[in-house]
């Protein structure tokens, strides 16, 4: 089922449960604009805050989904994105995949191997795909690009109606080595901002590609939602049938 693309300022992802972190505090606006709301969250002794954006689009939910899981293809509309691949497949909803980000000279490229997890589609009103980095000799280093320490977080997906989506995407970094403070405040807003336009921009192209992945899962919501639908069959007769 799942196939992820990459990370950093395009990342990529699937779910894992991640623990909220004891500094976590609240969220403040960086901007505003195309419908994509931008915000971000201090961490302490890091210059990376965390980000987050948030907007709604026209397109149906499974969609959105199938595109963001589609990790092998997210260099086609992530921007920065250098590489995305599967490594290793765990089972339908859950992997293990490469990303690594360009970077402006002199900074050196980014990557990172990441464990990625999707829950919720069987009911396909609520869906989370996280990531998380790893430590595993399955992705080696590649010389001269920085290995992320940390790299982690969510895309969320909120049904609002058959062909509107609420999506939201956050990501928590230590990208390692050395790094501009003008390119930290830089990379606050492209990140977030770059990758739902990017979805945005991208899903009408390809939609048709995703079109028997959307039938099947439509598919295990109907049957989710029908074997969990309040049994009618046995209501008790009314005054009027036992006349």
């Amino acid at each position: 089922m799942m196939r992820f693309r990459p990370l950093l300022t395009t990342v990529l992802a699937l779910p894992l449960l991640i623990a909220q972190p004891a500094w976590a505090g609240g969220w403040s606006k960086l901007s505003n604009d195309d419908g994509i709301l931008v915000e971000t969250r201090d961490v302490p002794d890091q210059e990376m805050p965390d980000v987050r954006g948030t907007m709604v689009m026209k397109g149906d939910f499974y969609e959105i989904a199938a595109l963001i899981e589609d990790v092998d293809h997210t260099c086609d509309w992530a921007k920065r994105c250098l590489g995305s691949r599967i490594i290793k497949r765990i089972t339908e909803s859950e992997m293990i995949f490469y990303s690594r980000t360009t970077a402006p000279w002199p900074v050196q490229d980014r990557d990172a191997v990441l464990h990625g997890v999707a829950t919720g589609l069987e009911r396909g009103d609520d869906v989370t795909i996280r990531f998380e980095s790893i430590q595993t000799p399955l992705g080696p280093p590649v010389d001269g690009v920085v290995r992320m320490p940390v790299l982690k977080g969510h895309y969320r997906m909120q049904r609002i109606d058959d062909q509107t989506t609420k999506l939201e995407f956050t990501v928590h970094a230590d990208i390692g080595g050395w790094i501009p403070t003008w390119l930290c405040k830089s990379l606050s807003k492209s990140i977030p901002y770059d990758t739902l336009a990017g979805i945005r921009r991208h899903l009408p192209k390809v939609r048709a590609k995703y079109a028997e992945k959307v039938e099947k899962w439509q598919k295990l919501r109907a049957a989710t939602l029908a074997a969990t639908a309040p049994n009618t069959q046995d209501k008790p007769a009314t005054a009027e049938a036992e006349q």
